[in-house]
């Protein structure tokens, strides 16, 4: 099996759903762009891209008809060169990564580009539900078509991780992306994208297109205190998740060239890092968040690693709760864990997050000159990814 290198990756940066700038940006020319971008940080030509793989966590619509394939094409790859759009939920940027890196490791190709791509703005509140419930799996499993929400106040209340612990993580979370964003770490991989977004004034309802340029991520908040999250009301009565400490709705791209890493070597060109691989876990579907732990402790064994040969862990935001319990069932360090902060500042558009969590986290190796490091995401059905990354 042959070594899988990533050499380049970028990303838009992460919109705020319907009221950012992304907000009415189509799934094609959104993904083109980093797309195009990527293949340009990886000092390839378009031509020698031999497949195109993107994960997307809600694929109709605006990001359906294969949105992988258009948007190759728009981005002027060619017609020669096919793409697949993949469908995990939460997972399908790693899964998407996954794929194409096996594809390379096979000795099928030598050079994939994976991405992930999500307009929450135009998708998710115009989603076909006709047929969407199968009510003899519903009566026996209704748990199947929980919200997100719903899981994340199960495993909350099941697991005794209070609003009080949610919250001061949110604060930890909100700071540390701060500093990441003076410190230009986002920056570096963020590729600004010009498009029109829908202005509405709050006041008189009235709507306008408005040309903007998308360079910086739209949902941190800086300021945010203890005391305005703990003034949030609860999504569910009697729940623990708020607007403020589960992870935004978003818009984003985002995309990474592989290639067969021998080659990527003999033509001089930069190395990331290296993908060694997926592993999943599955938990009850109510149970979403803590899918993290198993697919990760198989990733460990599969790789033979131990605890302490990780330099840098990610583990994935979509709630605080969800850190909070994989962190605490893992024992992973607060100081090389989640270290620029996460999802429920930055945003979460469901199949981009993975692919940025791989490329952001091999950057950040780069910056510490460490080795190893492991990435887990937990996806709607109960599943999580995790994707073990390595420099050379």
């Amino acid at each position: 099996m042959r070594d899988v290198a990533v050499v380049a990756y970028c990303r838009t940066g992460i919109g705020r759903a319907q009221r950012g700038a992304l907000n009415q940006t189509h799934g094609i020319p959104m993904l083109s762009h980093v797309l195009r971008q990527a293949v340009t940080r990886a000092q390839l030509e378009p031509g020698q891209i031999e497949d195109v793989v993107v994960g997307c966590g809600l694929p109709e619509g605006a990001t359906g008809h294969n949105v992988a394939r258009n948007a190759a094409l728009d981005a002027g790859f060619g017609d020669a060169i096919p793409g697949m759009t993949i469908n995990r939920y939460c997972g399908s940027g790693i899964s998407a990564i996954s794929i194409a890196a096996n594809r390379i490791a096979a000795g099928e190709a030598e050079v994939v580009v994976a991405g992930g791509v999500e307009s929450i703005s135009l998708v998710q509140f115009k989603l076909n539900l006709n047929s969407f419930f199968y009510e003899p799996l519903r009566q026996r499993m209704p748990s199947v078509w929980w919200t997100m929400i719903q899981t994340a106040d199960h495993v909350a209340q099941k697991y005794r991780i209070s609003r009080e612990a949610q919250d001061e993580y949110v604060v930890r979370s909100q700071a540390r992306v701060a500093a990441a964003t003076a410190a230009g770490v986002y920056a570096a991989e963020i590729v600004p994208f010009t498009t029109t977004m829908k202005v509405t004034d709050k006041a008189t309802g009235a709507s306008h297109d408005q040309p903007i340029t998308l360079d910086r991520d739209e949902g941190p908040r800086p300021d945010t205190t203890l005391a305005a999250l703990a003034a949030l009301k609860p999504v569910q009565p009697g729940g623990t998740i708020t607007a403020g400490n589960a992870s935004q709705l978003s818009d984003g791209a985002a995309a990474i060239v592989l290639m067969d890493a021998d080659k990527a070597a003999q033509r001089g060109l930069p190395i990331l890092g290296l993908f060694r691989g997926m592993q999943l876990g599955a938990v009850a579907p109510e149970e979403m968040s803590i899918a993290i732990t198993p697919a990760i402790k198989k990733l460990l064994a599969h790789h033979r690693l131990a605890m302490s040969d990780v330099d840098l862990w990610e583990l994935h935001e979509a709630f605080a709760v969800t850190t909070l319990y994989n962190q605490a069932q893992l024992e992973t360090p607060w100081d090389i864990t989640n270290v620029n902060g996460g999802a429920v500042p930055l945003g979460h558009p469901y199949g981009m997050s993975g692919v940025r969590y791989v490329g952001s986290t091999l950057l950040e190796l780069a910056r510490r000159g460490k080795r190893r490091a492991v990435v887990g995401v937990c996806t709607a059905g109960g599943m999580a990814t995790a994707a073990y990354l390595e420099r050379p």
